[in-house]
């Protein structure tokens, strides 16, 4: 008895047991560790008032309900001795004697918060990404691989005036219009078999009588190599149909409307192209993780493991929305700065840290360096560190193995000019002014993000007063540069 009441003392669950009045007996140091009561403290108190868990008042009818062969399992929100509170998993077990009354009861608690806030945070991202399909002013439907609709955005519905419900089975193909579905049809069956892109221009009639134009695109869904579906969009060009057919007659007019719709539909395609891939990607690692932390033999350390991959993730997707929602306010001209000092040194280093760990698994040397020591400017702080993270972030993705990224910084006539020099492949002359457009990528079949990075640290940069600019030459690396007015240290000191 002794050498198990031992062991339950440093096993690394909070194990508690309990009386038939439901008042603490034995509280080992899991139970310390997690709640912060040493044993002496909690000896003699009854858990709902100890932990302050409501949820818990009823355990013991609920356990002598279910007899004492069973185990009562509850997630509960518990009070800590220092007023914090934990997302607590309990598995409570009846003791009875030997003519079945009970006499106490044995608890196992397990901290889950971890778990419950990467939950939580999942369940925020897919809200937000609802949001996002649901203001979408293109069509976006998901099908199988046999081509039935698995969801449509209020978009897609409202083209083609079918609901979701009545697109079942091939239903769907009953919006298009009969000129143009003996061919759409086969077109797409075509493009499915053989897990290929597809793209067609074609009608709808829909249930109002109306004919609709639409450009639709689908692009194949891959989980682990194997394709799962489709993603399509539908964007509705009717206005530019009837422009062409208005051609004879409005033919000046037409030919600039085609040519900005041309442009527009270019950038867009390019967009959705990079962030349909990355977000299916990330939607895919989310739905497989999910899946697999439902699985009944899984390990705690596999279980973490999923749990942490989920979490990456939902982060890497709201990154890439609040790199859009950075854009946006870039080009309407409302992004925020908050001025404050910042001095270099410290900036530099928070960066250097926070970027080593990516440059040491790429096998490349990261250093910095402040030629003139202290260096203060007047803007925000967490604004130029975004700035310095995109630019990092740039020049390691083009840098091989055992090349070397520098980051420095001077003072150049009243400004500070801050360099991102890398011994990567260098960029040739007729692309180098194009490095910092939006949803622009050097090569764009590498998939090497949603090319924003570069656009979102040029807005940043003229927001604060500065300019940004590159210097390279193919086989030579490439040198990022961009200034911030500055300031002196005496200047940045609190008055």
């Amino acid at each position: 008895m002794m050498d198990q009441q031992h062991l339950l003392e440093f096993t690394h669950e909070a194990v508690i047991a309990l009386d038939e009045a439901e008042r603490i007996t034995f509280w080992n140091r899991g139970a310390e560790r997690l709640y912060g009561w040493a044993a002496a403290e909690a000896l003699g108190q009854t858990l709902p008032e100890l932990l302050g868990a409501e949820a818990l008042r009823d355990a013991a009818a609920a356990l002598r309900s279910l007899g004492g062969g069973e185990t009562l399992t509850r997630e509960f929100v518990s009070r800590r001795k220092d007023g914090t509170t934990r997302w607590v998993e309990g598995n409570r077990r009846a003791l009875v004697d030997d003519e079945g009354r009970l006499v106490g009861c044995v608890a196992v608690h397990r901290d889950v918060t971890a778990r419950r806030l990467a939950e939580t945070k999942l369940r925020e991202s897919e809200a937000r990404m609802r949001a996002l399909v649901d203001a979408s002013p293109l069509g976006i439907a998901v099908m199988d691989l046999a081509g039935h609709p698995v969801f449509y955005n209020p978009k897609c519905e409202e083209l083609h005036g079918r609901s979701h419900a009545e697109a079942q089975g091939r239903g769907w193909t009953e919006a298009i219009h009969p000129e143009d579905r003996e061919w759409v049809v086969p077109s797409w069956y075509r493009a499915a078999s053989g897990g290929q892109p597809w793209a067609e221009t074609y009608r709808f009639l829909h249930r109002d009588g109306r004919v609709v134009w639409v450009s639709s695109r689908a692009a194949p869904m891959f989980v682990e190599g194997r394709p799962v579906g489709y993603v399509g969009t539908l964007e509705d060009i009717t206005a530019l149909k009837q422009a062409e057919a208005d051609r004879e007659r409005l033919l000046a007019a037409e030919h600039e409307l085609r040519v900005q719709a041309e442009r527009a539909t270019r950038q867009r395609d390019e967009m959705l192209a990079v962030v349909a891939h990355d977000l299916r990607n990330f939607i895919s690692t989310i739905v497989l993780s999910v899946a697999r932390l439902e699985r009944p033999t899984l390990t705690e350390d596999e279980r973490a493991r999923r749990v942490s991959v989920i979490k990456r993730s939902a982060e890497a997707t709201e990154r890439l929305i609040r790199d859009l929602l950075d854009v946006s306010r870039i080009e309407a001209g409302t992004l925020a700065i908050e001025r404050a000092p910042v001095e270099f040194a410290a900036l530099f280093r928070g960066v250097v840290e926070l970027m080593q760990p990516r440059a040491t698994e790429l096998g490349v040397a990261l250093d910095y360096a402040i030629a003139d020591g202290e260096l203060t400017v007047s803007g925000d702080r967490s604004r130029l560190m975004q700035v310095l993270l995109n630019l990092l972030d740039n020049a390691l993705k083009f840098t091989p193995a055992e090349g070397r990224v520098s980051l420095r910084a001077r003072r150049v006539a009243g400004e500070v000019e801050v360099t991102v020099e890398d011994t990567g492949q260098g960029i040739e002359a007729e692309v180098l002014p194009h490095i910092f457009d939006r949803y622009w990528q050097v090569h764009r079949t590498s998939r090497a993000g949603a090319g924003l990075g570069l656009a979102i640290a040029k807005g940043i940069v003229q927001a604060h007063g500065g300019q940004i600019w590159a210097e390279s030459a193919p086989g030579r690396g490439t040198a990022l540069r961009f200034t911030v007015p500055g300031t002196h240290a005496r200047e940045a000191e609190p008055a």
